[in-house]
């Protein structure tokens, strides 16, 4: 099995993930679906090349004694990828997950450009928020883009695993790997500190998320931009303040209500019509309605008063009419989105 080639072909086609496992032909996720491609099952020596190509032999050897063992690869022609090894029934198999080289922008992705003026900010909280595989990765990468691209700042990014890499432009980028580079979050903060990072970025942790920490050096008055899995703006406040105990729950609206900045909560819906994944957005912006909201511990009442947010903000609705009434989904996907969101609550 030729990997190059295979990734190279695969990777024209948009597909995001290639599945190897033995006896079985190989499977590509292409718009979130997976499927099978016309090649003949794995073979043990497949996988064996593939190791081959893709794992130094030091990790090769490591194999023998592990039964997860994931690798980026970066620079290495025709994609950058992760490659995830994992036993099964005395059987290796293999995932492998593309990363996108170039980084897009906030028009290619669809991103909310209400958010644009917070790639200035010198402090405060940015939470960017959506399920597993719903883009949020890509999006984190492109607000960090702008940011790189338009204002000259340190900035150190946290991830678990690193997904993009960037090219410094008027930035100072430090990339740091969880459990690699660093053990905790607690040592990626106070790190952050002596370093004096103007812009925090802790990506997908896919771990318990020290909120005490990181509102504390919020409060500081430093910038954070937070990746999260929740969706919905109202599910992502509730989601942080019932992480602390009741006793310490006012105590941390208060701070939250002011220092956080805004929140960006993504999906991806297929649109069948136009055979790809389509991004929507809620957006909560601050403002004196939304920070007494949050101050005085009434989260419910978020989603009822999302309009009267600063300027730009929006829920699912605005989009999900927008493309309800273009075509681009169709009306019994924007439903289903909204009924199973809506019983979230």
């Amino acid at each position: 099995m030729d990997l190059k080639n295979l990734l190279a072909k695969i990777h024209q086609q948009g597909a995001t993930e290639l599945h190897l496992k033995v006896g079985a032909a190989p499977l590509i996720r292409h718009n979130r679906f997976l499927k099978k491609i016309d090649l003949p099952a794995v073979t043990p020596e497949d996988l064996k090349g593939v190791l081959a190509t893709a794992l130094p032999e030091d990790e090769r050897k490591r194999l023998a004694n592990v039964r997860f063992q994931e690798v980026n690869v970066f620079g290495e022609p025709p994609c950058n990828y992760r490659l995830q090894i994992l036993q099964a029934q005395g059987e290796f198999c293999i995932i492998i997950k593309i990363i996108a080289k170039a980084i897009p922008g906030f028009a290619e992705l669809g991103f909310p450009f209400a958010l644009e003026p917070l790639t200035k900010a010198a402090q405060g909280l940015l939470i960017l928020a959506g399920p597993a595989r719903s883009g949020i990765s890509t999006s984190l990468a492109s607000f960090v883009e702008r940011i790189n691209q338009n204002r000259s700042a340190h900035v150190l990014v946290v991830e678990d695993p690193i997904e993009y890499t960037f090219e410094p432009k008027k930035c100072r980028i430090s990339h740091r790997q969880f459990k690699k580079d660093i053990q905790s979050i607690e040592q990626g903060i106070n790190f952050a500190k002596r370093m004096d990072v103007d812009v925090l970025v802790l990506g997908d942790l896919k771990r318990e998320v020290p909120f005490y920490n990181i509102l504390e050096y919020v409060a500081g008055g430093h910038f954070v931009i937070l990746s999260m899995q929740s969706l919905g703006a109202q599910n992502t406040v509730e989601k942080i303040l019932y992480s602390f105990p009741e006793h310490d729950r006012e105590h941390a609206a208060n701070v939250l209500s002011h220092t956080l900045l805004g929140i960006c909560s993504q999906a991806l819906l297929h649109s069948p019509s136009e055979s790809r994944m389509v991004p929507i957005h809620e957006v909560m912006l601050m403002n004196n309605t939304i920070r007494q909201i949050i101050q005085k511990g009434r989260v419910t009442q978020i989603d009822p008063n999302l309009r009267a947010g600063g300027e730009g903000s929006q829920p699912f609705d605005v989009p999900l009419a927008k493309y309800a009434r273009e075509q681009v989904l169709p009306k019994e996907t924007v439903d289903a989105f909204l009924a199973s969101y809506r019983s979230s609550k």
